[in-house]
């Protein structure tokens, strides 16, 4: 039986559910009513859908990475949007790329036909090659234009490069609405793009210039097969995208030097047997092969030494000789491949160091698990070998100047620098490539991530040498 304090329980349940239900009502009429107004300022900002220009065939092109997939899927979310609530026609490389194409020269196309270029921005995006490759090619086409054709969205907190750093960006964490943004981009005169980003005008003129050290890679790709061998590999002349990576590193002499590598890699062994050593099926099927010589091999000397009446037949030395044969032959392959691996890289390395005080572009050569590569590096000596010059020079014992002596002093002393910075390089090679050095004191020359340059590394050895010899 209910008591009369159950029943005033009761009643105040039911006045809380009729509360909670006004104050749902008043927040979705608030709701309601700023929807409203804000579909109100955008009719009164004039977002009717932009024409397109002549050459224009797209308004937005989408830049972003695919990995993690929650990036690609916020980005699918982002097209459909701009298309359905604002009319702007997106091209989205995961849906709009012609499969079998070259992947540079669609991005190439997409930007140059598209109005402007959606920069998702992440740290996914910031170390995508991909993503680079679009925010160069974007940037240097706005700077030809004179006309800001870029549009930062921050998706997610990471380090912008410092060419983003001079522009504004819609931040979607802070709650932001950047659709309603991105849309109100095509309002905006932005064809003075000079007055815009002084400092992106600065670097696109390259008065700073690329630091020593910055790599380009570039991969070799499969041939014909071959039913014993497998497919051998080669690396091809380049294609658009590769051709603009290698005229970013700032020597107009980078794709010579890397045609004259390529053909020196494309005639070696190392390549033409390359799927042999690293492809396990290939392998295995020389490894067969190899056992099943072995095996023949072995009972030739069996029969050799029946017949002989020799008594080293045992069975001691049967299952000896069936491991060590096997063993032998498998270490042969094994040294013959190193071999051939030290030669061709010994062999681009000899030619990048012949030439690298003109061109200012070493190559190596790098083999790995599946696929050959050849590493493009600029790295400009003079200011080191003017530097080291000027060590060596100002090392001698002062005294009466001598002309045709101080221009004889002057070119041993250019030769025993370039003979020192040669022969650093050569010593470490792997290591300035694999961006081995410790970090620079003096900062004297610029190069990446702040290692020591080469005449830093020698200073010290350059001057003991100079001391022994007075």
């Amino acid at each position: 039986m209910a008591t009369s304090s159950d029943r005033d329980i009761h009643v105040l349940f039911e006045e809380d559910e009729e509360y909670d239900f006004e104050l749902a009502q008043r927040r979705m009429e608030a709701e309601r009513a700023a929807r409203e107004e804000e579909a109100f300022q955008r009719n009164t900002l004039n977002l009717d859908i932009p024409q397109l220009p002549n050459g224009k065939t797209h308004h937005l092109f989408i830049s972003h990475s695919n990995d993690p997939p929650e990036e690609a899927e916020w980005a699918e979310q982002l097209v459909n949007t701009m298309e359905r609530d604002f009319g702007l026609k997106c091209l989205w490389p995961k849906r709009d790329f012609t499969p079998g194409h070259d992947v540079g020269s669609l991005i190439q196309s997409g930007i140059v036909s598209s109005v402007k270029v959606v920069f998702i921005l992440s740290p996914a995006s910031m170390e995508s090659r991909w993503c680079e490759y679009e925010r160069n090619f974007a940037f240097g086409i706005s700077v030809e234009n004179k006309e800001n054709q870029i549009i930062p969205v921050m998706l997610t907190q990471c380090d912008f490069p410092g060419i983003l750093k001079t522009l504004n960006y819609i931040d979607v964490p802070a709650g932001e609405d950047y659709a309603f943004k991105i849309r109100r981009c095509f309002d905006e005169d932005t064809r003075d793009f000079e007055h815009l980003v002084p400092e992106m005008m600065k670097y696109w003129k390259n008065e700073k210039g690329p630091a020593n050290g910055t790599v380009t890679k570039i991969t070799g790709e499969k041939n014909l097969k071959s039913t014993l061998r497998g497919p051998a590999w080669s690396f091809r002349d380049l294609d658009q995208h590769q051709r603009y990576e290698l005229r970013q590193l700032g020597s107009k002499f980078a794709e010579r030097v890397y045609y004259e590598a390529k053909d020196i890699a494309n005639t070696s062994a190392c390549m033409k047997y390359y799927s042999t050593i690293h492809s396990f099926r290939h392998c295995c099927g020389i490894c067969c092969c190899g056992t099943t010589f072995c095996i023949l091999l072995m009972l030739l000397i069996i029969c050799i030494m029946v017949a002989s009446d020799r008594k080293m037949l045992n069975s001691d030395f049967l299952p000896a000789l069936v491991l060590v044969i096997p063993l032998l032959g498998a270490g042969l392959v094994y040294v013959a491949h190193v071999q051939m691996l030290k030669r061709l890289k010994a062999r681009i390395q000899a030619y990048s160091l012949m030439h690298v005080l003109r061109t200012n572009i070493l190559i190596n050569y790098e083999s790995s698990r599946w696929r050959p590569t050849l590493e493009v590096m600029f790295y400009d000596l003079q200011p080191c070998m003017k530097y080291l010059c000027d060590v060596i020079y100002e090392s001698r014992d002062a005294g009466e100047a001598v002309p045709d002596r101080d221009r004889e002093f002057q070119d041993r002393a250019r030769n025993t620098g370039k003979h020192q910075i040669l022969s650093c390089i050569e010593r470490n090679y792997d290591d300035l490539f694999r961006n081995r050095f410790e970090t620079s004191v003096v900062n004297r020359h610029p190069t990446l991530h702040k290692k020591k340059c080469i005449c830093e590394m020698l200073e010290k050895e350059v001057l003991q040498m100079c001391q022994n010899q007075i």
